[in-house]
């Protein structure tokens, strides 16, 4: 009779987050998360060893695979000392992914208490440079407000001065763009949700979409909003 334990499959381990530290709130982690993929690959082998070779990874980026609630995302991040990892089964069989860090980025994900949901990518994107009309996309109204008090404050003092000022101005929305976001979003009553690695907006949506089919896009049309609430509402947390 052959011995079952030749036959039995690799047991599969998750990182449980408690506490969370700075960091890991920086990216949307909340003390339960799990880890339970790094770099597409699920997590195998002794406790003890998984969490050396988690801690000892540093200097590049790593694609988490991230589960709260049984709900799955996944987070860019070059830092992986986000808190207290504790090891821990997994409650689900978790597969290999395909998905390659290429050309992702990190997506800042806003919700509010009425269902609504904004985003904006962690890095600056460079339509950020032509201010006024990143500020009028984004709907930054106060910060255009401001960068319209320079135009004018430019044009009293001269056109070589003037455009001076406004080289300085686009290049410091660009710098700014995701924190010029969040005080925003942040002061209409929106808070950060989750941080997901997407390879564009449109992937992003699909992915919100996934995770909580409740949530409305803040600029979707009517039709949109009443399909999306066709869904189960996911709580905002």
């Amino acid at each position: 009779m052959a011995d079952p334990k030749v036959h039995a499959p690799k047991a599969q381990t998750c990182l449980k987050l408690a506490p969370v530290n700075l960091q890991g709130r920086a990216l949307g982690l909340l003390p339960g998360d799990l880890l339970v993929r790094l770099d597409g690959q699920p997590l195998e082998g002794p406790a003890t060893q998984l969490l050396k070779r988690v801690n000892g990874q540093t200097n590049r980026e790593h694609l988490l695979g991230v589960r709260r609630d049984g709900k799955e995302w996944s987070v860019l991040s070059s830092n992986l000392s986000l808190g207290r990892w504790k090891a821990e089964p997994c409650p689900d069989p978790v597969n290999a992914s395909h998905a390659s860090i290429e050309r992702m980025r990190n997506w800042d994900v806003v919700v509010s208490e009425d269902g609504r949901y904004d985003a904006h990518p962690r890095t600056a994107p460079l339509f950020a440079l032509l201010a006024p009309l990143y500020l009028i996309h984004m709907r930054l109204w106060a910060a255009l407000a401001v960068w319209g008090a320079l135009t004018l404050l430019g044009m009293a003092v001269g056109w070589l001065l003037g455009s001076a000022i406004q080289i300085l101005v686009c290049l410091y929305v660009w710098r700014a763009a995701p924190l010029l976001f969040r005080a925003d979003r942040s002061g209409q009553g929106f808070h950060l949700w989750r941080v997901i690695a997407a390879r564009s907006e449109a992937d992003l949506h699909q992915q919100v979409t996934q995770l909580a089919p409740g949530l409305s896009f803040v600029l979707s049309r009517p039709e949109q909003e009443a399909q999306a609430k066709t869904g189960t509402e996911t709580p905002a947390s």
